[in-house]
């Protein structure tokens, strides 16, 4: 059984360790066309004519200063060990949390951990009268555009320069019930 909890200084250390990497053999292709009085935005899924890993994201140094901070962070146990987590942060004068991380262990994914992890940091929203929750996610990074498509999540926008090597993202949002 999946337990939720706010991670202890232990669990923090093992949500470092967690693989963020992922397979895919889909990725989206933004086509943007700017005209004096037109913006064209097409964004298109493309197979892939085989499977790419794609290392994840360093995960942050500073887990311990946003844990200390009072960030949403929540970490999924299965017996002693974590198995995922999700950091949020609130913007409470736009009623929006942000999140930042939400990884599970390869070995547990697609078992519902997490949307397990998602539904308490929309309950976490919910009790601080937030009104949405918004992900930036790679364009490269179709399983998590898919869970978060499945999730109720929205297309909202996208950035060519998230990352140092301009990688674009989509930005998703879902209001919170």
């Amino acid at each position: 059984m999946i337990f939720i909890r706010r991670p202890t200084l232990h669990d923090l250390n093992e949500c470092a360790q967690i693989d963020a990497s992922y397979n895919t053999q889909r990725v989206w292709q933004l086509s943007l066309g700017v005209e004096p009085n037109d913006i064209a935005v097409h964004l298109h899924l493309v197979h892939l004519p085989r499977a790419v890993n794609v290392p994840g994201e360093p995960q942050e140094d500073n887990l311990l200063k946003q844990w200390q901070r009072g960030d949403c962070m929540l970490s999924a146990r299965q017996d002693r060990e974590v198995v995922g987590f999700i950091h949020l942060i609130a913007d409470s004068s736009a009623g929006v949390a942000h999140i930042q991380q939400h990884v599970v262990r390869p070995d547990y994914r697609r078992q519902g951990v997490g949307t397990k992890l998602l539904s308490q940091a929309m309950l976490w929203g919910q009790d601080r009268n937030l009104r949405s929750v918004m992900v930036q996610v790679s364009t490269k990074n179709h399983p998590a555009i898919s869970f978060y498509f499945a999730h109720g999540f929205s297309f909202c926008g996208f950035n060519e320069r998230f990352y140092s090597d301009h990688e674009i993202t989509l930005d998703l949002a879902r209001t919170i019930r």
